[in-house]
């Protein structure tokens, strides 16, 4: 609501920018959740995104217009953004390709909301979305590279992820993470056919421990912290003059806060709707973390957090510096229906965010990730995580590549919608 009257921007974003001088016709924006912020994508303005392979289920988000289109196979390709899993999630739940590039490989100049001065300083990532990772591939060449502007944005080779050798890759995998309550075995599953399509291929296998942060606390927990550690300020001036919120950012305004009240669960109960006198969860974790790195946070303290997330970072980079990718999942199940979380876990625990613990792995490290489609759980499509170390997007697509090729991609939205290719 805040920005519903604004007026139209005036110059495009550097990554619009560049696709347009490339020859790409822009049609129309897609629907995301309020300020970005949300694994399900509905807002006072335009309400709530279905999941076009079942309008009962959410397409994820932030990016969850665009992962929509897709699913519903009424587009080619298109850009989103990943600072948390925003790309990423909405291709795992509608059965479609996405990549995280990077932290640094694409500009963000021109994104509405900026993140750069902001507690999570370059975890955001402008990023292509689409069908076929040849897509990926195509729009990732036109992206990438520094603006001048962004000044996390650098210029370092994009190398060309057709000319790698994906029988050759050393791959390593984890299916599960301690900081995740349940995962489901279909998620699990799907990770291990997507390895086990590697060693078929020829590839060096290796099952690996799942990385889990010297401190203590989760991927999930430090993004969470960081993104609040001014007390939700930021967020507030952004939307200041809304008037009233979806429930669900109302409830991330509250936990930053540390409101009294923030934490109520989010209770199961006009899921979706607009009351916003309903808190957040339990503030001693995930998004309702108050007490690190939040209201009153000294400089001192944050300072402190960014220790550990460089610690956090440099021990997940180190890990995939070792291999070539990394095969994980993408959230802990399939798309859940709207208004709860993943994989069966509690209602209580939804705002928690602890299925999405395997995606905040790869955005707190900032490192190439894809997701790509390669298996089924209830009718559903599930996509697995295929990290890559930093700057190596070629290395993460060339292995999109093969498990297009051998489990599906696509072809699986296509067979669950019963549509005939096109």
């Amino acid at each position: 609501l805040a920005r519903a009257g604004a007026a139209a921007a005036t110059r495009d974003a550097t990554t619009v920018a560049r696709l347009r001088a490339a020859g790409a016709i822009p049609l129309l924006k897609t629907n995301v959740p309020e300020l970005c912020s949300s694994f399900e994508t509905d807002n006072v303005v335009h309400g709530l995104t279905r999941n076009p392979l079942d309008l009962d289920r959410t397409p994820g988000g932030s990016s969850g217009g665009e992962g929509a289109l897709l699913g519903a196979d009424a587009s080619i390709a298109g850009l989103g953004t990943d600072g948390g899993g925003s790309i990423r999630v909405p291709s795992h739940y509608c059965g479609t390709v996405g990549l995280r590039p990077t932290t640094g490989r694409t500009a963000e100049t021109g994104l509405w909301p900026p993140t750069r001065a902001a507690g999570t300083l370059d975890f955001t990532c402008v990023g292509p979305m689409a069908r076929h990772v040849e897509d990926l591939g195509l729009l990732l060449a036109v992206l990438a590279g520094a603006d001048g502007i962004d000044p996390y944005a650098v210029d370092v080779p994009l190398r060309d992820w057709r000319a790698v050798d994906p029988t050759a890759l050393r791959v390593a995998f984890y299916d599960d993470h301690p900081a995740v309550p349940a995962t489901t075995p279909g998620t699990r599953a799907a990770v291990r056919a997507a390895v086990e399509a590697f060693a078929r291929a020829g590839c060096e296998v290796e099952q690996i421990a799942p990385p889990v942060a010297p401190g203590g606390r989760s991927a999930t927990e430090l993004f969470f912290a960081a993104a609040g550690a001014d007390g939700g300020a930021g967020m507030r001036a952004a939307v200041a003059g809304a008037g009233r919120h979806h429930w669900q950012f109302q409830a991330l305004l509250d936990a930053a806060a540390g409101a009294p009240g923030a934490d109520r669960g989010a209770g199961d109960a006009d899921r979706g709707s607009l009351d916003t006198n309903r808190g957040a969860s339990d503030t001693n974790r995930g998004a309702a973390d108050t007490d690190r790195g939040a209201p009153g946070t000294t400089a001192g303290a944050y300072f402190a957090l960014l220790r550990e997330i460089h610690a956090f970072r440099a021990q997940v980079r180190a890990t995939a510096a070792a291999y070539d990718v990394v095969i994980s999942p993408v959230v802990a199940g399939p798309a859940p229906l709207h208004g709860t979380p993943p994989a069966g876990i509690a209602q209580e625990d939804y705002l928690h965010y602890a299925a999405f613990e395997y995606v905040h792995v790869n955005a707190v490290a900032g490192l190439p990730s894809a997701a790509v489609p390669v298996a089924r759980e209830a009718g559903l499509p599930l996509a697995v995580q295929v990290a890559a170390p930093a700057f190596r997007d070629d290395l993460a697509l060339a292995a999109a590549a093969l498990l297009e090729a051998e489990l599906g991609g696509f072809a699986i939205n296509r067979s669950l919608a019963d549509r005939s290719p096109s």
